[in-house]
């Protein structure tokens, strides 16, 4: 998803063995007493009020602890097939060089690892074309594939990537967005919205976003302290 999070196209077969099912985005867990003398524990059933102040389509925000770095990460669910992604991180490093670190679109190889392949086209007013294939999953064989368009905009200090063409997402816009702090330290924002093909569990793409994204950004974090 940077061009990091990007399409879906070559997923092993085996990959959908049966699982148990998965737990929605934002669903609380069940409540547990405690085991009875049996062994078998015994599983409560929401109570009206707790059912009834419960959304699966609110947001869930967490703060996740990735390579040395805490970073925010958000979820929500915009319709049935559509997500919305959001979180950042802070940087301890002044908005110059976190700038020159996200447009660096060329060292993106560099220092995310999960980027196979990776072409750029520079044009001019500040626009590149990037075709990139990345490794979701090692073990699913699940690879991403996209061309994205990015767009600078300096003076509100942003990035968007949009999706050129591609296979695996129907719909993918991300942004990179940076606040200076007072402190000499720039908060990284990254937001994205996309919409997965079909043919692929929309439980299983959650999954690999919620991983995925923060080792982004955490990797952009350390990138950008060196410069």
């Amino acid at each position: 998803m940077s061009a990091i999070v990007v399409s879906l196209i070559s997923l092993s077969p085996h990959a959908f063995a049966p699982a148990p099912a998965p737990l929605l985005w934002g669903a609380p867990p069940p409540a547990l007493r405690p085991a009875r003398a049996d062994g078998a524990a015994m599983v409560l059933a929401p109570s009206a009020r707790g059912l009834g102040d419960w959304n699966p389509f609110a947001p869930r925000a967490e703060r996740i602890r990735e390579g040395g770095c805490e970073v925010d990460f958000r979820m929500e669910i915009v319709h049935l097939t559509k997500r919305r992604v959001s979180g950042g991180v802070a940087i301890a490093a002044p908005a110059a060089d976190v700038w020159r670190a996200v447009t660096s679109y060329e060292r993106f190889p560099d220092f995310i690892p999960s980027i196979i392949s990776h072409d750029v086209r520079r044009g001019g007013a500040g626009r590149a074309v990037i075709d990139q294939v990345s490794q979701l999953s090692r073990r699913l064989n699940m690879r991403s594939q996209m061309t994205l368009e990015a767009v600078e905009s300096p003076d509100a200090r942003s990035v968007t990537l949009r999706r050129v063409s591609g296979h695996g997402f129907l719909e993918f816009e991300g942004q990179y967005s940076l606040s200076p702090r007072p402190d000499g330290s720039t908060y990284l924002g990254y937001s994205v919205e996309l919409v997965p093909c079909p043919i692929f569990p929309l439980p299983l793409v959650e999954q690999k976003i919620r991983k995925e994204v923060p080792k982004m950004l955490a990797a952009m974090s350390r990138y950008a302290r060196r410069l």
